[in-house]
């Protein structure tokens, strides 16, 4: 993962970043992240492949998700929504820094399980033009570059399109986020069967649900979620 880092870089970071690890701020023979932070950030390891529950012994699938299954058919995850991540997506979120982002896209890339299919496309998660526009970016377009360089996937950012300018979702209760997200999406139309819906963390899942009951409503066969981190989808 290291080596390659480099190429998803913007050029103009190279030289005052190539040498230093995002995490620790010191310095490192690899790009954006050292060897010592790379061991000691708590990846998830064998979890439930629909919701990322831990799980011991062979399955995987818990108990909860085989009664009561999630909208997406795979979710993709690095790890929970816990220290020292958290840092790093508030910089990228709120603070206009877009370094997180190649290291995160890439390690989604590298660490996407091998014996699962790729989708044909990766939608990242649609702002509001209000938002993108005040903000400079969308998060998750940002993290979609490295993947579709390192993976072959293309990424299609006019596919879907938030409609209407909703209250931010964080500290709304998983009631009101499904209030606030009524009809604020449209697609257009498109003949994928298997897509990667992308966003940067998926919370209550209520965003990544309404948005995957489109896209099968739009005659999707398959959906995966895609993200840096989930925070506890059920209370755990």
């Amino acid at each position: 993962m290291f080596a390659t880092l480099r190429q998803f870089m913007p050029s103009r970071f190279h030289s005052a970043w190539q040498g230093i690890c995002l995490f620790c701020r010191q310095p490192t023979a690899q790009p954006l992240l050292c060897r010592y932070c790379a061991e000691e950030l708590p990846l998830l390891d064998h979890h439930c492949r629909l919701c990322g529950t831990p799980l011991a012994g062979g399955n995987d699938i818990c108990s909860h998700c085989l009664l009561q299954p999630p909208e997406w058919d795979f979710l993709h995850i690095l790890a929970d929504f816990q220290f020292p991540l958290t840092g790093l997506i508030h910089q990228l979120k709120y603070q206009h820094k877009l370094l997180p982002a190649a290291l995160f896209g890439r390690m989604l890339a590298e660490l996407y399980p091998a014996d699962e299919p790729k989708p044909e496309v990766i939608l990242p998660v649609p702002l509001h033009w209000r938002r993108q526009w005040s903000r400079g970016y969308n998060q998750a377009q940002e993290i979609a570059r490295p993947i579709t360089q390192q993976l072959n996937i293309p990424c299609n950012n006019r596919l879907l399109m938030r409609t209407r300018a909703t209250k931010v979702q964080a500290g709304l209760s998983r009631e009101l986020r499904q209030t606030n997200l009524n009809n604020a999406f449209i697609i257009k139309p498109h003949t994928y069967q298997h897509i990667a819906l992308l966003d940067d963390v998926v919370t209550t899942g209520v965003t990544v649900t309404t948005l995957v009951r489109l896209l099968k409503e739009s005659g999707c066969r398959r959906v995966d979620v895609w993200a840096i981190c989930r925070t506890q989808l059920r209370g755990e």
